[in-house]
């Protein structure tokens, strides 16, 4: 059976109305979804240009959130809850991307990591310095069940790398907490969104850290710089998001990175304890 002229193209709305959401049109783009009303399929230069509009709309709101993240602390979480929330890239969607370098940049230099030459586990995260030396008798029960240190080592890595995800969102949420118990005027969402944004933030500060040297003097110098940034950059945020006077934002401020801190210190601690259990069980 021959198909009709509408079954054979995809429909491009009727005339005045959104071929997306069939909202009736006002000017070239709908109100109701966003669409454009122009067709891109009307022609190779309507479709070219569609596209270059696209990429291109993605990446300067992108760059455009970096910039803002990074250089005015609590200026996207104000404009996200204030209602602003085209302009900039979505406080869930930069946090994935500032993970995703995170885990790319781990990739080549692990934050927690494992000797196997010294049986160290070792982590470092700006301030939070963890270590942990795997003694003789669990060196002799794992051999005894045939798992070598080198076995373990891939084990481990394994385990520590597939749960860190995990263990980052729950920081979040409970980061979010802290926040709530500090600033209770505000629901619990909106400090959902400025966790987000501080935990992007902090992602990105921790990158920037792996390119520091890994011991020495310079490297204790450089941990309390960390510490210092990431202080000056959350007491700027809560100001700019709080409004509250200078005096109560600064002691806000300090109790709330110590909270972060000990969130950030239990989650490692977790997904270390993680990997060792799992390991030995397995």
């Amino acid at each position: 059976m021959d198909m009709t002229q509408t079954e054979r193209a995809p429909a491009a709305g009727v005339a005045g109305s959104c071929a997306n959401c069939a909202a009736e049109l006002a000017g070239p783009f709908c109100h109701a979804c966003g669409q454009a009303a122009r067709d891109p399929l009307a022609s190779v230069r309507s479709f070219a240009a569609h596209v270059t509009a696209d990429l291109f709309s993605l990446d300067s709101r992108v760059v455009r959130s970096l910039r803002a993240l990074l250089l005015r602390p609590g200026a996207l979480t104000r404009s996200y809850l204030a209602g602003e929330r085209v302009r900039h890239t979505g406080p869930l969607q930069l946090y994935l991307l500032a993970a995703a370098l995170f885990f790319l940049v781990n990739a080549y230099r692990p934050f927690v990591a494992f000797d196997v030459r010294t049986r160290l586990v070792a982590v470092r995260m700006g301030v939070t310095h963890v270590t942990g030396h795997m003694t003789g008798g669990e060196v002799a029960r794992l051999q005894a069940r045939g798992i070598s240190l080198d076995q373990f080592h891939a084990r481990f890595d394994t385990i520590v790398q597939g749960n860190l995800p995990t263990f980052m969102a729950g920081s979040i949420l409970l980061f979010a907490l802290a926040l709530l118990a500090f600033y209770r005027r505000v629901g619990y969402m909106a400090h959902v969104v400025f966790a987000l944004h501080w935990c992007a933030f902090y992602l990105l500060l921790m990158i920037a850290d792996r390119a520091l040297p890994g011991a020495g003097r310079v490297r204790d110098v450089a941990s309390i710089a960390i510490l210092l940034v990431s202080w000056a950059y959350l007491l700027r945020a809560l100001r700019v998001v709080h409004a509250q006077a200078w005096g109560v934002t600064v002691a806000k401020s300090v109790g709330l990175l110590l909270c972060f801190q000990l969130v950030l210190y239990a989650w490692v601690m977790s997904v270390i304890a993680l990997g060792f259990e799992s390991v030995r069980r397995g």
